[in-house]
């Protein structure tokens, strides 16, 4: 099995004060181990073209075509390549591929807007002190149109998906006027 070494959160310096998600890092791998010192190193183990790709300056012993480089930390950063990094994963192949190839996104098969919501139950975590998700329920609403139902969804590929909602335009809408079966609809005591 392979390991790789995913760098996330790069800055300029170690200590400079980040207004935003940093920079991306390098997918540092294959390697065959990684191992953390009393963090104050990170030391790696992989193939000789793996480490000389990705650390072409630094002095790596190799035998029969392995080699092993530690990184040493700066404060709380590992440095690469000129930025400091301020978080990294150590992950196989498979958890860097992302879950759905096919990325897709809900819309409201009346208007077209992104903007749906479910209700949901949560439930107060003792240990973790947050409230943890329980369940949703079939209903969605339609925050643009008010469209609700357990049905109103229509998927399409991320790429073909309106904008977050608050980069929508405003839609000029004539919506289907519906009648309601008798029970059906409001409740006593509110929206049902």
């Amino acid at each position: 099995m392979s390991l790789y070494l995913y760098l996330f959160h790069g800055r300029a310096t170690p200590d400079q004060d980040m207004s935003d998600w940093g920079a991306a890092g390098p997918t540092i791998g294959p390697l065959s181990y990684v191992h953390t010192t009393y963090g104050s190193e990170v030391k790696i183990r992989g193939s000789k073209a793996v480490l000389e790709k990705f650390f072409p300056q630094a002095e790596i012993h190799f035998h029969d075509g392995v080699g092993e480089h530690a990184i040493q930390l700066a404060g709380d950063c590992l440095p690469h390549d000129g930025k400091f990094y301020g978080d990294w994963s150590v992950c196989t192949a498979d958890a860097m591929e992302p879950v759905n190839r096919n990325p897709v996104t809900p819309i409201c098969d009346v208007c077209g807007s992104a903007d749906l919501v479910k209700n949901a139950a949560a439930v107060w975590d003792r240990d973790r002190q947050e409230w943890s998700l329980l369940s949703t329920y079939d209903s969605t609403t339609c925050q643009r149109c008010e469209r609700e139902g357990d049905a109103i969804e229509r998927w399409v590929p991320n790429a073909d998906a309106p904008p977050a909602d608050d980069q929508q335009p405003e839609l000029d809408l004539e919506l289907p006027v519906t009648t309601k079966a008798e029970g059906e609809g409001e409740r006593e005591g509110g929206r049902g």
